[in-house]
């Protein structure tokens, strides 16, 4: 049964559209050719329609055009590296992009399909940036160090304000005492079963004890940082559909499926808080450069007021929007670190340091995720410069 609300979204964008193919040249006749590799007008008016239906904006005609020669690049390098998406990973792929309209990837198919956008259209533009995806991480993920050091300023500076968060599934097999040893030998049997092809979902109804078991162990969406280490570290790196290895946990042995995730913002108005240390030292113009000489962080400053009254130190952590109105300008101007004597009070000049901005911190990415998020900003602008290569390298021509 579609689901109600995606269906209304998806059927109201083909409204806009309208149907009926574009009247120009025959469906077969060649309007690219990239390395000997044919686009026909056929693929370019799918990939249109494909484009409107998703309200895509600008020019679509050359949009369209742009992202199947890219696409063609994509496949071409995909074949060069030997690499080829299995069944489960390319429905895997199609599952998630189609959920982003709350549809199954059936349901979407059918949907996109009452515009003339043709099955084969949708999965060849999933599988196009699955294998991408697969080509960067392959080719220069092992390349990319993300050190603590970034790590630490990113989290001091709130950026990024994103969080990750995953939709699994889960076969549960208790383990406890002496039963452990025969939970890791079965889980270690399903696991094999599942190398195999067998479906996920069938052996958690089948074998797992989880509440879960029922919608074939489908857990609800929820934040990385919620599951517990060992099983956030095992889930973190898999691609949809892909599954674990056995986690061994308190009293059962979990074996998961990635189904999807996604980055998730936090809301700015709601989450930011800024911790900050304000200082107050004589105003003649020494005191506060012989301080910054000092200190580089702010619990420096805390072996500087020792001996000294309780008020001429204030260390504080409060949301952004309650910063007290003198000092909530100069710290925008600040990272983590820095400081400024821009502010005086009661005749003392302030020496002013932002410790921390960002996300409270219940709400705060881990460092793992923090780590993840700039590899993919990393992985992400050097895909941009390869695929300039491939372009750059490519015999792209118009018939």
């Amino acid at each position: 049964m579609v689901r109600p609300a995606g269906k209304m979204m998806v059927l109201a964008l083909i409204a806009l559209v309208g149907f009926g193919a574009p009247v120009g040249a025959g469906p077969f006749t060649p309007v690219k050719i990239v390395n000997d590799q044919v686009i026909t007008q056929f693929e370019l008016d799918q990939r249109i329609l494909f484009m409107q239906i998703l309200r895509q904006p600008g020019d679509l005609q050359q949009a369209a055009m742009n992202t199947l020669v890219d696409d063609r690049l994509r496949m071409s390098a995909a074949k060069q590296f030997g690499l080829k998406l299995s069944p489960e990973q390319l429905k895997a792929g199609m599952e998630e992009f189609s959920s982003r309209a709350n549809l199954t990837a059936e349901q979407f198919v059918q949907a996109i399909g009452q515009a003339g956008v043709q099955p084969e259209t949708f999965r060849d533009f999933v599988e196009a940036g699955l294998v991408w995806r697969e080509i960067i991480r392959g080719k220069f993920a092992p390349t990319v160090s993300v050190s603590d050091a970034q790590i630490d300023r990113a989290l001091a500076n709130g950026r990024p304000m994103a969080a990750l968060k995953v939709r699994l599934a889960e076969i549960v097999i208790p383990a406890v005492g002496a039963g452990r040893t025969a939970a890791l030998q079965k889980a270690d049997h399903l696991r094999l079963l599942l190398r195999g092809g067998e479906d996920f979902a069938a052996l958690a109804r089948q074998n797992s004890s989880a509440p879960s078991a029922s919608r074939g162990g489908s857990m609800d969406w929820m934040l990385l940082t919620a599951l517990k280490p060992d099983a956030a570290k095992a889930v973190r790196s898999l691609s949809a559909g892909q599954v674990s290895a056995p986690v061994v946990l308190d009293d059962s042995v979990v074996i998961y499926q990635m189904q999807e995730q996604k980055q998730e913002m936090l809301e700015p108005s709601k989450a930011i808080v800024v911790d900050y240390a304000a200082f107050l030292v004589p105003d003649d113009g020494v005191s506060a450069a012989n301080l910054r000489a000092k200190v580089d962080t702010c619990n420096d400053l805390y072996a500087q007021a020792k001996g000294l009254p309780a008020d001429r130190l204030i260390r504080e952590t409060v949301p952004q929007a309650q910063l007290p109105r003198d000092l909530a300008g100069p710290l925008a101007l600040l990272d983590a670190g820095e400081s400024s004597t821009s502010v005086t009070r009661g005749g003392w000049r302030v020496f002013l340091m932002l410790c921390r901005r960002g996300p409270a911190e219940n709400e705060m990415p881990s460092r793992d995720e923090v780590k993840i998020q700039l590899t993919n900003q990393i992985l992400g602008a050097q895909a941009d410069i390869y695929l300039e290569e491939l372009r750059t390298e490519a015999m792209i021509r118009t018939p």
